[in-house]
Parts: C-alpha cells; structure tokens; sequence
C-alpha cells in the first residue's frame, strides 16, 4: 500500500513539535538564532544551569565560583582560555593569567542591573557560536583569555517581575535593579557595600583585562540607534591610554558596528531635552565599573542598547558589539599590550596625579540621526508634554562635548600612613592589590596633617551613604602618635592612580566623599561658659601674643566681635584644652614627596 502523503506530513510535524518541546524544556530563553521572536530571557538559575552546559562541551571552558553576593549565592565566572590549567578558583585563575604571560584578557559583566539583561542572552548566543567553530576559537583563544560573568546582580535578578523598567520593551520578565540590599551595584566599585563589588573586585584582579564590557539598557531620548556607547573618558584615561581610545579604537568599534549592520552612536546624554542641541560625554568616576577599572589600566565600555528596540534587536546589538570588541582586540593586540605597558611606565614615574576634572566648553561636530520631535498638551496633566515622531528622521551634525580638563592634581607622597582603626578603608585598598607595612612599635612621626576647613554633607542617604562635598583642606607639619599595626603605604607600586583617587579628599569617589571617615570630623570635648570664663581670662593675661591675635581677629570679623560665644570658641580652641584632633583627616602623608 503506498504510503499516504498526508499521514505523512502529519508524522513530520509531529516530529518537530516534539523535538521543538524537548528543546525549551532545557532552554526556553531569549536566543536570537533559534527563536526569532523570542522576548524571554533565562533566570538565574536557567542561566547558571545554561553555562554549565556550555562549560561541560568545550574543553577550553571553565565555570568557577567568583564569590557570594549579597543574597548569599555565588557569582559565577565563565573562562575561555587554551591554557590547560584546571581552575578551581580565583587562585587558579591568576596562575592561570600570570603563566600566560603578555596574553590579552576581556572582561565582560553582564546584569549588574537585572531588568537590562540583553548581555545575558548575547553572550549565551555568542558562545555557542564560538564553541560551534573550532577554527574561529582557536584564532580567538590565541590572542586573548575572556571572562564573562553571568549575572554579577543576583539578588536582582531573583527579584523577578513584568513591569518596573516602565519604558522598556521586553523581555516578558526580567530582574530589579537593586541588589538584595536596594544598592545600585554601578555605583558600589570604589565603596564596595556588597559582597558583589567585593568578589568582582577579587575576579577583576585575579583576571587583570586589558577590556571591560559592562552590558546594560539606557534609558532616555529617543532616536533610531539600536546600542550607544560609553567608552573611558579619554582625557581621564591618560595621554596614552587616552589618545588610543579616542583615536584608534572608538573609530574602529564604530565602524565595525556600521559594518555589522548595527549603526552605534555616543551615549545620548542631552544637553538640553533633545539631542538636537548636542550632546555630553559622560564623566565615569571611579563609584562606575569602566571609572574603576581604568584606575588599573583597563579599558572600559559600557554598551547601552536602546529601552524602545525589541528585546530580540537589543540582544543582537550587543551581541554585534561583543563581536566588535573581540576582533578588535585580536587584530590589535600587539598595539593594544604595548599600550597598556606604556600607560603603566608613565604612572611608575609621575609626581602628580589628576583626581578631579571637569568638563570644558569645547565641542566636536557628530553627525547624529534623531526622530523630530515637538510639544502636545498631555491629556493628563494639562501641561505640554514631549512627543517623538517616529515617521519623520532627521541627520545631522550636532555639538559633541567629550573634552574635561583637570580641576585638582594630587601631589604624590613618599607615603602614605592610615591608622589601623580605619579598617574598612585598610580592607578596601587590600582588595585592591594595594602593598602596605605594618608599624612594628608604638612611635611618633613627624607627618603632613591635613584638617577639613568645611564640607558639607547632602540632606538623603545615596546608595547607603551621606556623600560629602569638600570645601578645602589645610595641610601643616607635626607629631602624629602611631601605634604597632598601623599602616605605612609607599608610593612606589603599581595602584599609584588608585591610592590617589580615593585617599586624596578632594578626588570625585574618595572614601571622605563617601563619607568613611566621618567620625573623625566630630569634635568630642566641648567646654561651659561659665567655667571657661575664668579660664579664658587668665590664657589673655599669661599670653600677650595670644591678645594681640585674639584682638585681630575680632577686628577683622564683624560677626566674632558681635558673638560672645564665639569669642569663647576662638580663646578655647587657641588653648591647650582644646583636643586638637577634630576635623583632622586620618591619612597622614610623608614630608617628603615623591621624586
């Protein structure tokens, strides 16, 4: 009996339901090469679960434990690599990078903020890509180490839901943005609340990346551009880590995202309430994973894809940028080592290093393709409200502001002395490789003392911290009283730029900017009136240099001559019993400076 076509068809299509049914038992997230209209993305646990897989059928691939986060559970990093070192962990993988020798590492972070998971997906698509074609891995591996870590927010991303990223289409769920203590872990790299920057911080170290991708979802303007870019300032990275961002590997990613279909532009941070009025390169400090990682030499991109494209077209621009990134790097890498060598070199000898800056006038023309935009009356509020037109394009050039200028130099000490009482600071710069000697006796040095001449500190707490903004410091020589197990830290080592930006007050991310040493800008003893009264008459009657000052200073200040208690203040702080330590900042620095 000759078969019949239409049972035939029937038994085929069944065949492929069952086999599609198997597939999503295993896998029913977002991959843009299986499912064209996929708006899902994996949990955290389908994530891990995906990356053990994916470790388990390549033999250059290594899935370790990075660290525990916040929520209690591990923070996973994925390693491709050829070496054959087994890794069981971090120690594991640094002897894994140090036997490489002058091998090229990438570092890519994927869903610091959970509801932006498109790097999540695009380095699952990636990767199986990369496995699939051992020619194109091989040619990779050769030239560089890659890590990815998974999900860095995992508390987030447990915190599933629909709806909180309010502007953003798809996926169907996705994570929170706080982690399992509400920190916006991009601004925890340099503070390090969590347990997550604490174990980035041990995997960033351990791995020492030339790159970083930090993969995210922007929020804002509306404009056709499926991914924009933050690169590390260039004026902030250095004149030669700087010059070679600017001038060879902007353009070339840029390119290369053209190339791919993928036109990219400069994170849209508006001048006004359009782009047509140009646009502001961001200023990454130090609390940001690309501020902090350039403070080692790395160089960092934060790839935010548009909130208004389709989950699917966002994963795939990201995707498209990780592959821009890793070509780069495997045609450059001789220029991109030699580089980050020649970076290092100049900070081995400078005298100075820049912990401030600030943005300048000055502009470069982009050419930008925005959507017109115009004002309507919201039938909601009455008031006039924006509106995009999706139909009508415009292309342009328009200002570019990506140029700072230094504000504030930090002249670099022989070294540094931090009392050992000031431990969550100690335990900070520890984790970041920072060298440092233990005082062996009780002693006195002489040192260069700074006290705070005025800060003011802001009204709501921000990521767990009252930050605080400096007013001016005042440095003067004098005996300062250690005790065995304080701290002397020298100048001469390689997180030179690091120790500067967060030991110098006045730097943007400083620990007095967040607020670590607070305590020691309280005054402790204080006096009564009535009591000082008699004491304040005798200092005048014993000192006469110290009337004749006390005279001046009323004749010079209308408000102390007006104040009696004031005046009391001024005598009492002029007299021995005033206890002289507050407002003092505790991180003394040698006479000498560094030549």
């Amino acid at each position: 009996m000759p078969p019949n076509p239409r049972l035939q068809l029937l038994f085929v299509f069944a065949m492929l339901v069952a086999a599609f049914q198997g597939f999503t038992q295993h896998y029913t997230s977002s991959d843009p090469f299986a499912v064209a209209d996929d708006n899902l993305t994996p949990t955290w646990e389908e994530t891990i679960s995906i990356f053990e897989s994916l470790a388990k059928a390549c033999d250059q691939a290594h899935l370790i434990e990075a660290g525990k986060s916040d929520v209690g559970r591990p923070i996973h990093a994925f390693i491709l690599s050829l070496s054959a070192v087994e890794l069981l962990d971090l120690k594991g993988l640094e002897s894994m990078r140090n036997a490489s020798g002058e091998k090229l590492g990438l570092l890519i972070n994927n869903a610091i903020h959970p509801g932006e998971p498109c790097g999540v997906d695009a380095s699952i698509a990636w990767i199986r890509e990369l496995i699939a074609d051992e020619e194109a891995m091989q040619a990779v591996l050769s030239a560089m180490d890659i890590a990815f870590i998974p999900m860095y927010n995992v508390g987030g991303a447990l915190n599933r839901n629909c709806c909180t990223r309010a502007n953003q289409d798809g996926p169907e769920e996705y994570g929170f943005r706080g982690n399992a203590r509400n920190l916006d872990l991009n601004r925890d790299f340099i503070k390090m609340d969590s347990r997550n920057a604490m174990a980035f911080v041990d995997l960033f170290h351990s791995f020492s990346p030339q790159v970083l991708i930090d993969t995210h979802t922007t929020n804002g303007a509306n404009y056709p551009y499926e991914m924009t870019l933050i690169a590390t300032q260039p004026d902030k990275a250095g004149p030669v880590l700087g010059s070679f961002i600017r001038e060879e590997m902007e353009p070339a990613l840029y390119a290369s995202m053209e190339k791919r279909g993928v036109p990219t532009s400069p994170y849209v941070y508006s001048l006004g309430e359009t782009p047509e009025e140009g646009i502001v390169g961001f200023l990454e400090t130090p609390r940001y994973s690309t501020g902090y990682a350039v403070l080692f030499g790395c160089i960092g991109f934060t790839a935010e894809s548009h909130m208004l494209k389709p989950f699917p077209v966002r994963v795939q621009a990201t995707k498209s940028f990780i592959e821009s990134v890793v070509e780069f790097m495997r045609v450059r890498s001789d220029d991109l080592m030699a580089v980050r060598t020649a970076e290092a070199a100049r900070w081995s000898g400078v005298q100075s290093v820049p912990v401030r800056w600030e943005r300048t006038a000055f502009s470069t023309s982009l050419q930008f393709e925005g959507f017109e935009s115009r004002k309507e009356i919201s039938p909601i509020t009455g008031e006039l409200r924006l509106k995009y037109d999706h139909t009508r394009r415009w292309k342009k050039e328009i200002p570019y502001f990506n140029q700072y200028r230094t504000l504030v130099e930090s002249v670099v000490p022989d070294y540094w002395v931090i009392p050992q009482a000031w431990r969550h600071v100690v335990e900070r710069l520890q984790s970041n490789g920072v060298t440092m000697q233990a005082i062996e006796n009780d002693s006195t040095m002489l040192l260069r003392t700074g006290y705070i001449r005025g800060f003011t500190s802001a009204s709501r707490p921000y990521e767990g911290h009252h930050l605080n903004a400096l007013d001016s410091v005042e440095w003067s020589v004098a005996p300062v009283r250690l005790y065995a197990g304080d701290w002397l830290i020298t100048s001469d080592q390689p997180n030179l730029r690091y120790l500067c930006e967060v030991l110098d007050a006045r730097g943007h991310d400083s620990f007095f900017t967040w607020n670590f040493f607070d305590s020691s800008m309280q005054q402790k003893e204080y006096f009564s009136e009535y009591v000082f009264e008699e004491t304040a008459a005798e200092l005048l009657a014993s000192d006469s240099l110290l009337r004749y000052s006390f005279e001046q200073a009323k004749e010079s200040n209308l408000e102390l001559r007006q104040d009696a208690r004031a005046q009391l203040n001024w005598l009492y702080r002029a007299s021995p019993n005033y206890e002289g330590t507050a407002h003092r900042y505790p991180v003394f620095k040698s006479i000498s400076n560094r030549q």
